[in-house]
């Protein structure tokens, strides 16, 4: 009789104690939990996947031949349009979905199903994101925000100057903040209208109505930036940061990161080619494709095609003038930097550096005839942007 109470939460006696609620017993299956991430390491030898999840978590996910893989095919969402792939057709840098499941000892339990984006697909699927935002997508700095009315005021620089745009949001409307010390749009969080501030500079893509005086929005990318205009006075390559003065007078350090955008325009005027033409790798001077001609664009280039149909995008230019070396600033040197609020006022992080900016705006306003409001004195009141997500 005694072998019959073996396995079980009994007494020599064979009554069976209560289990306490909530308590788990070994017989339990322990709960799974989905990591979305990015693979980094395949080890055949120890048949493991490495991947580092969204939240920075590293997991090394066993496999064995019950596992499966299936591919989701560019443009796909729905798990029944995956297809079957094997193993091989893996490579570092893929994006993966898969559910980490515990066994009893507390170990990673193989894989059952692991869905795979390839990083190609994901470079395709990011420079389509990019274009929609290029065609469609607007920007400005926030004036006002109405929570009961769901609508974002920004103000926008144009060539007859500052005006200022209504975006509409709704139920359906997704919300996103950048990281403090980053304009990544993968660093964005999801956020909601009534985190966004006064001050801060928003990005939105969707339509604008016909009078052009409102903007409904799709999707809502916001953060809380700020733009100095500085004068080097020394660079410490050693410690990546660069000591300098702001149009006041004071002295603040900028920290340089391994994301911090490093820019400037050519001394010479090759970044702009001629009238209509188009800088070696550079984007084309004219509207994309399917668009009428932009207000107020030149076509003269980067330089003279970034008054778009919201007005003008420094980010859209500085995405395509060609890097900077910290080895070659030099005392006196005059920058424009997008910078983080960090807790100290004379230390920040520098997301975005540019050098040459005041060249450049003399440029703008010889071409708008003196009207286009980033020219004047110094740099003009202008603001850096954030990045294209």
């Amino acid at each position: 009789m005694a072998s019959c109470l073996v396995g079980n939460p009994a007494t020599a006696t064979g009554r069976i104690h209560p289990v306490t609620p909530g308590q788990e017993t070994p017989a339990q299956a322990p709960a799974s939990v989905t990591v979305i991430g990015t693979v980094t390491d395949l080890d055949i030898e120890t048949s493991t996947i490495t991947v580092k999840s969204d939240t920075g978590e590293v997991v090394v996910f066993p496999y064995d031949d019950k596992s499966q893989f299936k591919r989701l095919p560019l443009g796909k969402t729905a798990m029944a349009d995956a297809v079957p792939i094997t193993l091989a057709e893996i490579e570092l840098g893929d994006r993966v979905t898969a559910k980490k499941r515990l066994t009893p000892t507390g170990s990673v339990a193989p894989i059952t199903l692991m869905i795979v984006m390839s990083k190609g697909d994901i470079a395709k699927k990011q420079e389509i994101e990019r274009a929609a935002w290029r065609e469609r997508g607007t920007f400005g700095k926030v004036t006002a925000v109405d929570p009961a009315k769901r609508t974002i005021t920004v103000s926008q620089r144009t060539r007859e100057g500052l005006k200022e745009l209504t975006i509409v949001t709704n139920d359906k409307t997704t919300f996103r903040r950048y990281a403090p010390d980053s304009v990544k749009f993968s660093d964005a969080q999801p956020s909601r209208l009534e985190a966004i501030r006064v001050g801060d500079q928003v990005r939105a893509l969707g339509k604008r109505n016909e009078d052009g005086t409102s903007y409904e929005a799709e999707q809502v990318v916001f953060g809380t930036f700020k733009t100095l205009s500085v004068t080097v006075v020394n660079v410490n390559a050693d410690s990546q940061e660069i000591t300098a003065r702001d149009d006041s007078g004071a002295t603040l350090t900028l920290r340089i990161t391994p994301d911090s955008n490093l820019k400037q325009v050519p001394e010479q005027g090759g970044f702009f080619g001629p009238p209509g033409g188009q800088r070696p790798g550079g984007p084309p001077s004219g509207p994309p494709a399917g668009e009428g001609p932009r207000p107020g664009g030149t076509g003269g280039g980067p330089g003279g095609g970034r008054f778009m149909a919201g007005g003008f995008d420094p980010a859209a230019l500085i995405e395509f003038l060609p890097p900077l070396q910290l080895s070659e600033l030099k005392p006196e040197t005059k920058l424009l930097v997008l910078t983080t609020e960090g807790a100290t006022p004379n230390r920040v992080t520098a997301i975005t550096v540019v050098k040459g900016l005041d060249t450049l705006f003399a440029r703008f306003a010889r071409q708008a005839g003196g009207a286009a409001g980033v020219g004047g004195g110094g740099f003009g009141g202008l603001e850096l942007g954030i990045g294209l997500p």
